[in-house]
C-alpha cells in the first residue's frame, strides 16, 4: 500500500513553526522594519567594498528568507526575489570560488525554489570544497534527498551509505535513508535506519515522526495516530505531523478531526502544499467541491507536482474542469 503523505526529509531548512495571532500587525511591523534596516546596512558595505564575501551572503540570505521560514513562506515563487538572491550569492562564489559557503546557499535556495536540477549542480559544487565534517554531512544530505527526489534512488543510497561510514550517528543522514527505502516500499530497511537513529537521539521528534510515517504507508493509522499524539504534544509546532496525523484520522473516518488537523498544519506553514492536497481530498469526501478545487489549485501553485508526483493535476482534471489554467501567483 502507498500512502501519498508527507516525507519528512530532516535538517533541510523548512523546519515549520507558527506565531500567535496576539500583536501580529505589531510583529510583523517590527520584522519589516528589522529586515530594512538589515538590508540598508549591508547594501552600504557592499556599497563601500564590492568584494566583501560575508555581506554579500548575508544580504542574500537576508533577501531570499532563508533564515526565516515566515518571510519565506510569504515570498515563495517570487522570482524578482529569487533572482535578487541568486545575483548576491554568484558574485560571492565569483569572489570565493573555493568556499563552500556560496555553492550550498545558492543550492538551498535553487532547491526551495524547486530548481532541482540547477540545486544539485550547486551542491556537488559545494562538497568539492567541503573540508569540515559537519558541513560535508550537510551537503550530502540535501544533495541525496534531491537525487533520490530525481530518480535516482541507488546512487543516494549508496552516497548516504559512504557517509554513514564518517559519521555513523548523524541522525539526518539515517532518516534520510530510510525515507529513500520508504518510497519504494522497503519497510524494514527503513526502520532499521529510523531505529539507529533513535539509539543515538532517543528524543529526536523527526525521526519518531518518520516512524509514524512509516505507519502510515503500511496502513496502521491507530499506531501513527498515536506516534503523532506523542510527538505534538512534546512538539506542537511541526506542520507535518499535523498533516500526517489528519491523514490517518481521514482514513478512520474521523472527518471533523482530521480537518481540524490540516487546518492546524496549514496555519502552521502556509506553504505546505501536501496540507492542502489532503484537505482537498477531505474536501471532495464532504461534496464540498469548489473548497477542494481552490486547495488543489493552491497545491499545484506551491510545487506539490513538482515535490512530489502527478496526484493534484490528476485531480484537478478530474474533478475542476474550469480551473485548468495557468496557476496564478
Amino acid at each position: 500500500m502507498r500512502v501519498l503523505q508527507t516525507f519528512v526529509f530532516v535538517l533541510l531548512f523548512f523546519a515549520s513553526f507558527c506565531q500567535s495571532d496576539t500583536l501580529q500587525v505589531d510583529n510583523n511591523s517590527i520584522r519589516q522594519d528589522s529586515f530594512q534596516l538589515i538590508f540598508d546596512e549591508l547594501t552600504v558595505i557592499i556599497e563601500k567594498d564590492s568584494t566583501d564575501f560575508n555581506a554579500l551572503i548575508e544580504r542574500a540570505d537576508l533577501v531570499s528568507g532563508l533564515n526565516d521560514n515566515i518571510y519565506f513562506s510569504k515570498i515563495f515563487g517570487d522570482q524578482e526575489i529569487y533572482h535578487k538572491a541568486l545575483r548576491d550569492y554568484s558574485e560571492a562564489i565569483v569572489l570565493r570560488p573555493y568556499r563552500y559557503e556560496a555553492y550550498f546557499k545558492r543550492g538551498l535556495l535553487k532547491d526551495r525554489f524547486l530548481l532541482y536540477k540547477e540545486a544539485l549542480v550547486d551542491y556537488d559544487e559545494a562538497l568539492t570544497y567541503a573540508w569540515a565534517k559537519p558541513d560535508k554531512m550537510r551537503v550530502r544530505v540535501n544533495r541525496a534527498r534531491l537525487k533520490a527526489q530525481l530518480g535516482e534512488r541507488d546512487v543516494a543510497i549508496k552516497d548516504l551509505e559512504k557517509a554513514l561510514l564518517e559519521d555513523r550517528e548523524n541522525h539526518a543522514l539515517l532518516n534520510t535513508l530510510a525515507l529513500i527505502h520508504l518510497e519504494v516500499e522497503e519497510y524494514s530497511k527503513s526502520l532499521k535506519y529510523l531505529n539507529r537513529a533513535l539509539e543515538f537521539h532517543p528524543d529526536d521528534p523527526v525521526t519518531f515522526s518518520n516512524i509514524g510515517f512509516v505507519a502510515l504507508n503500511k496502513g496502521k493509522f491507530k499506531q501513527a495516530i498515536k506516534i503523532y499524539d506523542e510527538q505534538i504534544e512534546k512538539n506542537p509546532e511541526y506542520s507535518y505531523m499535523y498533516s500526517n496525523r489528519g491523514f490517518a484520522k481521514f482514513q478512520l473516518g474521523e472527518k471533523e478531526e482530521a480537518m481540524e488537523d490540516l487546518n492546524m498544519a496549514i496555519e502552521l506553514d502556509p506553504i505546505n502544499s501536501f496540507a492542502y492536497k489532503n484537505r482537498a481530498i477531505i474536501y471532495l469526501d464532504l461534496g464540498k467541491d469548489d473548497l477542494a478545487c481552490n486547495d488543489l489549485q493552491k497545491a499545484k501553485d506551491l510545487g506539490y507536482t513538482t515535490a512530489y508526483n502527478d496526484e493534484v493535476i490528476k485531480l484537478l482534471f478530474d474533478k475542476c474542469f474550469n480551473i485548468n489554467q495557468k496557476p496564478t501567483k
